[in-house]
């Protein structure tokens, strides 16, 4: 693994001096921290409360903090004064772009060490989806949970979204009685959610790994660093379907290093979420139609593992070099299949792969092929294919063959 970990840090060396899906001046201020402290509205399917954004100033000469917002609607800013008052600052909301959203310029007449916005999420937030009862599987309590990536935390939390930017972060989220919350932080099974629930991530993580999903939930261990949380009625399922969890965990240790978030927790989302899983650090989502009872699909669980290393410890700086996210993962996600169910299994999944992005590429234009594509400024949910993915590992798995 040397070999890889040279690469990465190569490739991630040759990363664009800036993200051109974001409005951030990262080179000028940077969040160290973010608070979020928000009560979830489920009538009105909005967030609504203040992001706490610490702030580390590199040019002596700026004035102002440029933030990413989707459909936020910002209500008053306040700025953190040298005698530790809070004072409110100017701020503008710009025109939304499509892709990108509404540039936050918060204008400062020095350099606050903290800034908090009050805001309330939009009914219609790209990166949050609200289910009513009738939606879930015990079709007495509704859901909600959120998909970050690629550039959609800014519709649920003013920030500078960009993968160039890792900041640690805690909250506090009230929620309507019935109903828990979990995030990509640790999840204290004993919280009640009397005042909110509390959640503390100290690693720090780019924005598009801040998840939330809040719903009538259960849970249940599955080794000394794995809990599986989901509906009530899909639990034992889940318990029976990923019971191999540490074992993957071992693997990726011996193949990676030391596994760095402390736990590795599962949240079994409903059927709507739209991918197979996220990578979210701490509490990885997934969908329920992995579920097939014989543990055959189980390579979804090995490849968001394989994320708490490269993502989310080794980040591409921008989404131009997705590549190294999904290709150094899908990669690993082949060797721990390899480690615990046999080289053929391994062979027949990395086949399965290959031909399947082979049939995608015929009707994909040329310039969407190329590990990194030619246009940067394209919506990094527009490029999603295989590509990063498939032909990311299979250059990967070329380079070891021949060196």
């Amino acid at each position: 693994m040397r070999l890889f970990a040279l690469l990465l840090s190569l490739f991630a060396a040759s990363a664009l001096a800036q993200d051109p899906h974001s409005y951030a001046r990262y080179e000028q201020v940077r969040t160290t921290h973010l608070h979020l402290d928000l009560d979830a509205d489920f009538e009105s399917r909005t967030l609504f409360g203040f992001a706490e954004l610490s702030l580390d100033w590199r040019d002596p000469q700026a004035r102002t903090l440029d933030l990413d917002t989707r459909d936020l609607r910002i209500e008053r800013v306040l700025a953190l004064d040298a005698q530790s008052a809070w004072k409110p600052a100017r701020f503008s909301l710009a025109t939304r772009d499509p892709m990108r959203g509404s540039h936050l310029a918060i204008q400062t007449p020095a350099q606050p060490r903290k800034v908090r916005i009050y805001y309330r999420t939009a009914p219609h937030a790209s990166g949050l989806q609200w289910l009513t009862p009738a939606q879930t599987l015990g079709k007495k309590q509704p859901f909600m949970f959120s998909q970050s990536q690629a550039i959609h935390a800014r519709s649920w939390v003013p920030l500078q979204d960009t993968p160039a930017v890792r900041f640690p972060y805690s909250a506090r989220v009230s929620a309507p009685a019935g109903l828990r919350v979990l995030m990509s932080a640790n999840n204290d099974p004993a919280q009640d959610g009397r005042g909110g629930f509390r959640f503390v991530m100290p690693q720090p993580i780019p924005s598009y790994l801040l998840a939330i999903a809040i719903g009538e939930l259960a849970h249940q261990d599955v080794g000394p660093r794995t809990t599986i949380w989901s509906e009530p009625g899909r639990l034992a399922a889940s318990v029976s379907e990923f019971a191999d969890t540490e074992k993957m965990i071992g693997i990726a240790e011996s193949l990676y290093g030391p596994y760095r978030w402390e736990r590795y927790d599962l949240l079994i989302l409903p059927p709507s979420f739209p991918y197979g899983g996220m990578e979210n650090p701490r509490l990885s989502f997934i969908t329920p139609t992995v579920l097939a009872g014989d543990r055959s699909l189980v390579a979804l669980i090995a490849h968001e593992l394989a994320h708490s290393w490269s993502g989310n410890l080794v980040t591409n700086a921008s989404w131009a070099d997705f590549w190294l996210n999904e290709g150094f993962t899908t990669y690993v996600e082949n060797r721990i299949q390899e480690s615990l169910y046999g080289a053929d299994r391994a062979l027949m999944e990395q086949h399965v792969g290959q031909t399947e992005l082979i049939e995608e590429m015929r009707e994909m234009a040329p310039h969407r092929q190329s590990l990194v594509p030619g246009r940067v400024d394209d919506d990094p949910d527009a490029v999603f294919s295989g590509v990063p993915y498939e032909k990311g590992a299979w250059f990967l798995r070329t380079i070891e063959q021949r060196v």
